[in-house]
């Protein structure tokens, strides 16, 4: 990439970034007039982000998805938001209770250790690529075909397990789209989640300030962001866990401040005595345009990942019941219509596709796809080995998982959370803090049973530590509660909170530092330091200058150098990451070996705009890695499409070669390479037979249009010089096969 190329992405970006922000800031102007500070800010980051997926999804919907329709349809989408909102409304400010010097100091800190401990990881993403699995298997591989087809929505195949995330909802991966657009790269994809990080933070200290209490919420939270369950898995990866939990997040707290503000509103119209008499009942009508901006901000999340369905469910049935008889059909109609803007595309696409918004749940009369019972692993809960206990498991996984994550005062840290929802179930201060209590403490118990939330073998529950992430809704909302409780926000009370939560922060954070070379190097630390300053130090700076009354040109002088040394920095990135990432000699260990040869293999080979075919559960689960520096190789998983958006192994289990059954799928295999007009294809086998070479590799192999260029651990490279012959499977020998096919 030419530094003119990268420049003008870079350029391109910023003009989407700024468009979005004009019609962000003057929504938010007429909308939720008397707004400041980190409230506002909040609600401009969630309708910025809420225009820009509506103006993608659009566009990509009819084929349009190309950077000169995506740029002059977001500067158009921008400027005229902006323009035809009308002038401001008028509207009581937010209630915002000064914040000590030292409450600042010691937020501010911690927010700094948390942005510092997820620079790390960071950087090791930067450094040699992404490789979790999720991220190789389907969020990225989602976001590159978005760009690679000029098109969002249609589905893409990545595997046949039956967890069919082809169905998933893929806001997060559209936002990561819309960087490797511009840049033809990449790039920026292992900087979204700290990114999505801070977000949170920011969230936390708005949900927070209406009752004095926004740098205790930012600590308590921050006790759930620098857990290892979100800390080893989504920094530096393009996993999708901490966009969802922003989105829930800022939902949250952009209702409480509606509330104190419609609250605040309401004192100020009546007489002190009626306050007196009313005031234990005083049930405000949260402002209609407030709600419809929480609900962009739910939609967002439920548009992003499907196991937020439960909060968002639970949301949806707090805030009906909140609204008050009388009110509760016109906050239905609001809520689910903002929802549906921006969380709404996904399930209409599965609609059309599957004939079911959910085909995961296809009981009659709705359908959906059929899958075989193929599984990364069993897929238990928490709730199979908890009702009735196995105390085995609990004392064996669950609870060193829980030490892993939150540091040797575990319980401490989960008693304090879940006391957060628990109080504001029973002595919440107002009516909407109540209900979030509610939907936090459900979708606690929805976690428990959650699929997957314990998946590994029967009483080896291997995926808890990883998979406990799906827990961080409930202990995000059950965090910043807990910071507004009335008995533990007020008076001598509070600075001790404060301190506590402090406390537990630093020990939780010792075993980070315990994590291995493969996360904390000492390379990166100027990075991790610098990074944590502009995610951190330079916004907070900024806002304080503002606040203080300094001149406007000088903060705008600061954030355009600040916005060019960032650029400058990137420059000097991207290419060391264009030429480090995905290299078979760095790659980290747990890395399969067979795919490891592979890489090394298309390493040397380095192809581009290639037509890449893979098969098998390694392969599958590692395709991005095939896509190439530039992302223009396109990597397609072969198998059998069916009806309702099923996708089903050509080789069926158990069928002994030669016989006729196993001599069709044969045809079929070849006939699926030969349509696909694939120049390479990757095989290897699947959950079902992980020990035995699998029978896609015999039936190319045998093909003299196939030649094998790389072998290693039952995992096959095979170059494809031409069409395949489906009449040579008739040749075959009806001998089986238990190993790989001898190169003689």
């Amino acid at each position: 990439m030419t530094f003119g190329d990268y420049l003008q992405g870079s350029i391109e970006l910023i003009l989407i970034a700024g468009a979005m922000a004009f019609a962000a800031v003057s929504l938010r102007r007429r909308w939720l007039p008397g707004w400041s500070g980190a409230p506002a800010r909040l609600a401009e980051v969630v309708l910025g982000i809420s225009l820009l997926v509506v103006t993608l999804e659009l566009l990509g919907v009819v084929g349009l998805y190309e950077p000169g329709w995506v740029l002059a349809g977001a500067l158009i989408a921008g400027v005229l938001v902006g323009l035809l909102v009308g002038r401001p409304g008028d509207g009581l400010a937010l209630p915002s209770p000064p914040i000590g010097g030292v409450a600042m100091a010691v937020a501010l800190l911690g927010a700094l250790l948390v942005a510092a401990h997820w620079a790390m990881p960071t950087q090791t993403g930067l450094d040699i690529g992404m490789y979790l699995p999720n991220t190789t298997w389907h969020n990225a591989p989602f976001a590159a075909r978005f760009v690679q087809d000029a098109q969002v929505g249609a589905l893409h195949f990545t595997e046949v397990l039956r967890l069919t995330v082809w169905f998933y909802p893929q806001n997060s991966e559209l936002l990561h789209s819309a960087g490797i657009l511009f840049l033809d790269s990449d790039f920026l994809s292992p900087l979204l989640n700290i990114g999505w990080m801070s977000l949170c933070l920011l969230a936390a200290w708005s949900f927070g300030r209406p009752f004095g209490a926004a740098a205790t919420a930012l600590l308590a939270l921050a006790l759930v962001l620098d857990a290892e369950m979100l800390l080893l898995y989504q920094p530096g990866d393009a996993k999708n866990d901490t966009a969802g939990l922003f989105f829930l997040l800022a939902s949250a707290a952009i209702l409480v401040n509606a509330e104190a503000q419609a609250r605040a509103a309401t004192r100020a119209a009546r007489p002190t005595t009626a306050l007196v008499e009313t005031g234990a009942r005083l049930r405000p009508i949260l402002p209609g345009a407030a709600l419809f901006v929480a609900a962009l901000a739910a939609g967002l999340a439920l548009g992003t990942k499907l196991n937020l369905l439960a909060p968002y469910g639970l949301l949806t049935l707090g805030v009906i019941f909140v609204a008050g008889v009388g009110r509760r059909v016109r906050a239905a109609v609001i809520w689910v219509a903002g929802s549906l803007v921006t969380g709404g595309f996904w399930f209409a696409r599965n609609l059309a596709e599957a004939g079911n918004p959910l085909p995961w749940f296809d009981k009659a009369p709705l359908p959906g796809p059929d899958q075989l019972d193929i599984d990364i692993r069993e897929p238990h809960t928490v709730a199979d080995y908890v009702f009735p206990p196995d105390f085995d498991v609990i004392s064996d996984s669950f609870i060193p998982g829980l030490n892993d994550s939150f540091g040797v005062l575990w319980p401490v840290v989960l008693v304090a959370v879940s006391a957060g929802f628990v109080l504001a179930m029973f002595r919440g201060r107002t009516p909407v803090i109540r209900m979030l209590g509610f939907v936090a403490f459900f979708s606690a118990i929805a976690y428990l049973f959650t699929p997957l939330t314990a998946a590994g073998p029967e009483g080896s529950p291997t995926a808890f530590d990883t998979n406990l992430r799906y827990a961080s809704p409930a202990l995000g909302l059950g965090a910043m509660l807990l910071a507004v409780d009335p008995g533990l926000s007020r008076g001598r009370v509070q600075p001790k909170l404060l301190w506590a939560l402090a406390v537990l922060l630093l020990v939780s954070a010792i075993p980070v530092w315990d994590l291995g070379d493969d996360v904390w190097r000492a390379r990166f630390f100027i990075g991790g330091i610098a990074l944590a300053f502009f995610l951190v130090l330079v916004p907070v700076a900024l806002t304080l200058a503002a606040q203080r009354g300094f001149p406007r040109v000088g903060i705008v002088a600061g954030a355009a150098l600040a916005l060019g040394l960032i650029i400058g920095i990137g420059w000097k990135q991207i290419d060391d990451y264009q030429d480090d990432r995905y290299q078979a000699a760095t790659a980290p260990d747990d890395f399969p070996e067979g795919m490891k040869a592979a890489l090394a293999w298309f390493n040397e080979e380095d192809p581009h705009d290639a037509r890449i075919a893979v098969v098998g559960g390694r392969p599958g689960f590692k395709q991005y890695v095939f896509y190439g520096d530039d992302l223009s190789n396109h990597v397609q998983y072969v198998a059998h499409e069916g009806p309702h958006g099923s996708y089903t192994p050509i080789q069926s289990e158990g069928i002994v070669e030669g016989t006729i059954a196993a001599r069709r799928e044969c045809v079929e295999w070849r006939e699926a390479l030969n349509e696909g007009d694939y120049d390479y294809v990757v095989i290897g086998p699947d959950q079902r037979t992980q020990s035995v070479y699998p029978a896609e590799g015999t039936w190319t192999f045998a093909d003299p249009s196939a030649t094998r260029v790389e072998e290693d651990d039952l995992v096959s490279v095979f170059r494809l010089s031409g069409e395949l012959d489906p009449q040579g499977c008739a040749k075959l020998k009806s001998t089986p096969f238990t190993g790989s096919p001898s190169s003689g």
